[in-house]
């Protein structure tokens, strides 16, 4: 559920409220995305009225304020219903600490990070291509995007995911006068764990272990899928990535398979990448080259939530 987005998928206190009251007896998890819709919409105007609100000053209508307000009010729903609560894509340290220590209470929350949030600055807005780095919530200082790696490396986020949104550059144009109706997201699906391994275990902060536990792991746990998924135990499905620790690679859209025309992280040069990938006992990549292309997707259900 989404605290943002008015008139399209925003849900009010009262709906989350209803909802965590249905959920927690039934085992389920509240997934949030987090910012404060009314600090929004205020900076928003504010933003409008003094000229600037194209995709250059996108992360300037989306403060830290509205993200770390609207999961302290999240968070006190779940901690008073008991009902467990995931937020998705927290970008500042001070939403990912609130977290924490509610977990320290015993309430069941956890973080999730993702890649661009990570690894990219708000610096981005400057550039040729403001709109092609427009996502919600926004890329944050680099102090920021600092103090949430520290957080990564001291086991406080729980998962790294991507928040793969497939906008092309023609799409992301048309409207990127105005923050406030051009779609927002990044895609990323493609290059979350090489960019992450680059940035955080190649570089010695992090080790394989630690990757392994918040790209797979802790995915599959947090969403009653281990230890089908997520592990090599036997008798789990046998997705694997072979990974060459030493392999440098430039990332270029053209040399992805996303279905868009750019990545946030072209040009980038990145050690570490995988070889070789088997889903579900197929080899499907071999020696860096799609070999099977099969659709290999089904639903599997979820078992209650043990952590």
């Amino acid at each position: 559920m989404f605290t943002t987005y008015r008139g399209e998928s925003m849900a009010d206190e009262d709906t989350f409220l209803r909802v965590m009251k249905t959920l927690g007896p039934l085992g389920g998890m509240v997934v949030a995305h987090c910012e404060a819709n009314h600090l929004i919409e205020e900076q928003q105007a504010v933003q409008a009225a003094a000229g600037r609100i194209s995709a250059a000053h996108h992360h300037e209508t989306r403060t830290e304020l509205a993200e770390d307000a609207s999961v302290a009010e999240v968070l006190a729903i779940a901690e008073a219903l008991g009902t467990p609560v995931y937020f998705v894509h927290q970008s500042t340290a001070a939403a990912v600490d609130q977290v924490a220590t509610a977990r320290r209470r015993g309430v069941r929350a956890y973080t999730e990070a993702v890649a661009h949030h990570l690894t990219l600055d708000d610096s981005a807005y400057r550039g040729e291509h403001p709109e092609r780095f427009v996502c919600c919530p926004p890329l944050r200082s680099a102090a920021t995007v600092a103090e949430l790696g520290t957080r990564l490396v001291s086991g406080t986020i729980a998962t790294v995911g991507s928040d793969h949104c497939c906008y092309d550059t023609a799409q992301k144009t048309s409207v990127d006068h105005d923050v406030r109706v051009m779609p927002n997201g990044l895609p990323g699906v493609e290059t979350r764990l090489v960019v992450v391994q680059d940035a955080f275990v190649a570089t010695g902060r992090m080790p394989w272990t630690r990757f392994v536990e918040v790209t797979a792991a802790a995915p599959a746990r947090l969403n009653g899928l281990y230890p089908r998924k997520g592990s090599l135990l036997p008798g789990s499905d046998a997705d694997i990535a072979v990974w060459d620790p030493a392999a440098q690679r430039t990332v270029t859209a053209a040399g992805l398979h996303q279905a868009t025309d750019y990545t946030p992280y072209e040009g980038r040069t990145v050690t570490g990448w995988p070889t070789t990938v088997v889903v579900g006992g197929h080899v499907v990549v071999d020696g860096g080259r799609v070999v099977d292309d099969t659709a290999r997707g089904r639903h599997l259900p979820a078992a209650p939530l043990t952590v």
